[in-house]
């Protein structure tokens, strides 16, 4: 699955968040800076102000049904005071989104970058797409970016440890 790559940035973004509420802002910041975000340098105050927001994000990845999710993101959107608006940080570069004015402070951009990476996927149909591993013990969210959107894992050890368990379990002897 490909997504242009101002929604994709917003979605992993959150997604990361989702699944590290407690970051501190040197990793943020090279999250952010790896998805080209505008000056994307973080302190710890902003950090404070984007832990709730990283729990809001999880319960988009948690919702069970898309009407849920539709719903959670398009809060989410409203909370953010998400306004898009095209623009071109220099001449020599082409226009593209952003959801809150450069202005307006890093954690306002990043609500709002989020919300709407979120939003864009559901608007495109994939809302399906943003998903809770399913092994017991781990909690990841993840966007699903898989060909056939069938992925019900974070990552491959969370699969293959299911896997194995459930192949262990079908050689043992019956008692």
């Amino acid at each position: 699955m490909q997504f242009d790559t101002y929604t994709a940035a917003g979605a992993h973004i959150a997604c990361w968040m989702a699944n590290n509420p407690a970051a501190d802002p040197a990793a943020l910041g090279t999250v952010l800076a790896s998805y080209d975000v505008h000056e994307p340098i973080v302190t710890w105050r902003q950090i404070r102000a984007l832990r709730p927001w990283a729990g809001c994000l999880r319960t988009v990845f948690e919702a069970a049904a898309e009407a849920e999710r539709a719903q959670r993101a398009d809060a989410l959107l409203v909370a953010a005071d998400c306004r898009p608006r095209l623009v071109r940080h220099t001449d020599d570069r082409p226009f593209h989104l952003h959801y809150a004015p450069v202005r307006a402070g890093l954690a306002a951009r990043v609500r709002a970058l989020t919300a709407g990476g979120l939003a864009h996927v559901i608007d495109d149909g994939s809302g399906f797409r943003l998903r809770v591993c399913q092994r017991d013990g781990c909690e990841s969210a993840f966007l699903d970016v898989s060909r056939n959107g069938r992925r019900r894992f974070c990552s491959l050890r969370c699969a293959n440890q299911v896997n194995v368990a459930n192949h262990r379990r079908r050689q043992r002897p019956a008692a």
